[in-house]
């Protein structure tokens, strides 16, 4: 019979603490590979962790291993919990299976492999997975995203499409610029005389949701405008590290022209993620003017960013409570979309910030409703003061 290998002092508390850590409640249904990866990264730094700290030389095989079995056991059963309120398939015998045996098998693999001669090798291989995940993203992109922000708003498709006005950063070098050219391009499409005008601030890197879209122009029958006017071209949160005011900047820029060439028309103004940011400060500078607001909308709003009027939610979007101080006080702002009613994880100092940062990275993968991914009641609750009726014409023209 072969002799388990030998693992260091340390290393199986520390191990099964770390996968106890990964397997804490999270708010997003999580596929088995990511959990699987989420609980050998935990575990390899817990293990880290217990090797520095360890005093006592012997190693306690079966009491870590009984942490780490109840931790995943009490993953699996709230995983179903959570996907069964989203309406997504539970997590199989097989998968668990896969999930087990691998986070089970981890650190032994690693005992007997780990040698002096395979440290380069892992290293070098390491450093490549490093190196190609930051170059794949940048060079394999998706044939749909490709194409330009502008091209892709004018394509999205509506069983009742309406005016859609869209002004890139290629329209001008500054906010005023793009504002004036958004606007003009507005008044020539006839946009300011349909029922419902609307301002919808992009994301950071100059997105505007489908969903919001068709949602607006389906209930009005057609019978809208939306304008957009892009003000950076990279990821929100890299947009809301390094250029928050820039959204600010260019919607009240966008406000000024629209109050100066059509200042009786009431606006409807709406921002997804850190497009929030917009919609206040659009909301302050219509007040400066008095220019007449009919209304507003936030959607996915990131934590530290005030609400400031109606606004949507999803119970499993971490983008509104994920922030630093979520290491040591609860999340404060509660669901209010019409998503998939899924259950709030309990909140547990350090854990709930690690959770919440997990689910962060896969938060737009999920279908609307789940995440941060919204689906067309955004656009038709803005527009909910002007009901559609069979009396509105099926496109204006």
């Amino acid at each position: 019979m072969i002799a388990a290998p030998r693992l260091r002092a340390g290393v199986p508390t520390g191990y099964a603490v770390g996968v106890a850590c990964a397997a804490f409640p999270n708010q997003l249904p999580r596929a088995v590979v990511v959990q699987v990866v989420v609980c050998l990264v935990f575990g390899a730094v817990g293990a880290g962790i217990g090797v520095v700290i360890a005093r006592r030389r012997s190693v306690h095989y079966r009491a870590a291993g009984c942490l780490a079995a109840a931790a995943l056991v009490g993953w699996l059963l709230w995983q179903n919990h959570l996907r069964a309120a989203a309406g997504v398939g539970p997590v199989g015998p097989l998968g668990f299976a896969v999930l087990v045996g691998v986070v089970g098998a981890a650190p032994f693999a690693v005992a007997v492999l780990w040698s002096v001669r395979l440290r380069a090798a892992v290293a070098a291989v390491v450093a490549i997975v490093a190196a190609a995940g930051v170059a794949w993203p940048a060079t394999a992109r998706p044939p749909e995203e490709s194409a330009s922000y502008a091209q892709r708003f004018a394509d999205i498709g509506s069983r009742t499409p309406g005016v859609r006005v869209y002004a890139s950063l290629s329209d001008g070098a500054s906010p005023a610029r793009r504002a004036a050219v958004a606007v003009d391009r507005l008044v020539a499409a006839g946009g300011l005389a349909r029922r419902a005008v609307v301002v919808a601030v992009p994301t950071g890197s100059g997105w505007v949701d489908p969903h919001f879209v068709r949602g607006v122009e389906e209930a009005m029958c057609g019978d809208s405008a939306i304008v957009a006017v892009q003000y950076t071209q990279m990821p929100s949160w890299q947009s809301f590290v390094l250029h928050r005011d820039a959204a600010a900047a260019t919607t009240v820029a966008l406000i000024d022209e629209l109050h100066r060439r059509a200042p009786s028309t009431a606006l409807r103004l709406y921002g997804q993620s850190l497009g929030t940011v917009g919609v206040i400060a659009a909301q302050r500078r219509a007040e400066e003017l008095r220019a007449p607001i009919a209304a507003t909308l936030q959607v996915g709003t990131p934590a530290g960013v005030a609400l400031a009027g109606p606004a949507q939610l999803n119970a499993s979007d971490p983008v509104g409570i994920w922030s630093p101080r979520l290491l040591v006080t609860p999340p404060d702002r509660a669901a209010t979309a019409p998503g998939s009613a899924t259950p709030r994880p309990p909140w547990v100092p350090l854990l709930g910030f690690l959770q919440a940062t997990v689910d962060l990275l896969g938060a737009t993968a999920p279908p609307p409703g789940l995440g941060h991914r919204y689906d067309e009641r955004q656009g038709s609750a803005l527009v909910s003061g002007l009901t559609a009726s069979s009396a509105l014409p099926a496109a204006a023209a």
